[in-house]
């Protein structure tokens, strides 16, 4: 990495009991405070094609600044969202790995 910071991203996404990963978008969504929205000319997108509960991902080449990371498998209607200790959507800086987001049923 050069300049100014960035990276990627990684860790892993967990389905519900009875659903699966395959399919799931994880979507590292560059966050703008002053519109509370992503540019999506700096947010990058990966799939997760392994089956099963569990699986990883990682994101990488991403420009400095703080990211909201969602996870959502539309075929399933499950989404999620990397929180902090308070249950929050967390604001994150690359480089950082252990981003574990739990997926839930959309509603």
């Amino acid at each position: 990495a050069t300049g100014g910071g960035g990276g990627g991203f990684s860790g892993s996404v967990t389905a519900p009991s009875g659903a699966t990963v395959q399919g799931t978008e994880v979507v590292a969504c560059f966050y703008i405070a002053s519109t509370d929205d992503c540019d999506e000319a700096k947010s990058k997108t990966t799939t997760i094609n392994t089956a099963g509960r569990t699986g990883s991902f990682s994101i990488e080449g991403l420009v400095a600044g703080d990211y909201v990371i969602l996870a959502v498998n539309q075929a399933q209607g499950l989404i999620g969202i990397y929180v902090d200790s308070q249950g929050q959507p967390a604001l994150v800086k690359p480089p950082r790995s252990g981003i574990n987001i739990q997926m839930v049923a959309a509603q």
